[in-house]
């Protein structure tokens, strides 16, 4: 009796570990200011973007000081398989994003749920991968004036932000696409 007790104690343990209390992710972006990886971060957070899935509900929290958001979102899809009956699928994420100071600017991507590792790295990867979208829609950054790899004229300067009301065409012209 006592071996049995001990064998489902450590089975116990090992479940426990397999699926983890709370989880953190660290993503680098040395390539961006601070300002436009925490703006890219925000976009990210409250307009989520998952192929196959349907947003159901995404409480969003926003502290400027901190540079940290905290979002919890639920997630739905159905998965029809040939042959088979179809499915529904539901996730529940609680998670934060907090951009850290650099150099290098890094975005710590944590959990404190109970969740397979597995499952969060999927997450966190999908959340580093639309920040960096978003990153992308902003365009590249222009080198600081003297910047001897700049290669940036003069007059040269970083695009608007996603979403920013385009300027307005001269009279008898055309607006930019």
């Amino acid at each position: 009796m006592r071996e049995r007790s001990s064998f489902l104690a450590a089975g116990a343990l090992a479940l426990a570990g397999l699926a983890g209390c709370g989880h953190q992710q660290t993503c680098e972006f040395d390539d961006r200011p601070r300002d436009d990886v925490w703006m890219a971060v925000v976009q990210a957070s409250r307009a989520p973007r998952y192929p196959g899935w349907i947003v159901i509900d995404n409480k969003v929290k926003v502290d400027d000081a901190q540079h940290r958001v905290t979002v919890l979102r639920d997630i739905r899809r159905d998965v029809v398989d040939a042959g088979l009956s179809p499915r529904r699928e539901e996730r529940q994420w609680r998670f934060m994003a907090e951009v850290m100071d650099g150099p290098p600017v890094a975005v710590r991507f944590s959990t404190p749920d109970w969740s397979v590792p597995g499952h969060f790295w999927e997450e966190a990867d999908h959340f580093m991968a639309q920040v960096r979208m978003r990153l992308g829609e902003m365009g590249p950054v222009t080198p600081p004036p003297g910047d001897p790899m700049g290669g940036a004229g003069a007059g040269a300067r970083d695009p608007e932000a996603p979403g920013a009301a385009p300027a307005k065409p001269p009279e008898g012209g055309l607006a930019a696409p």
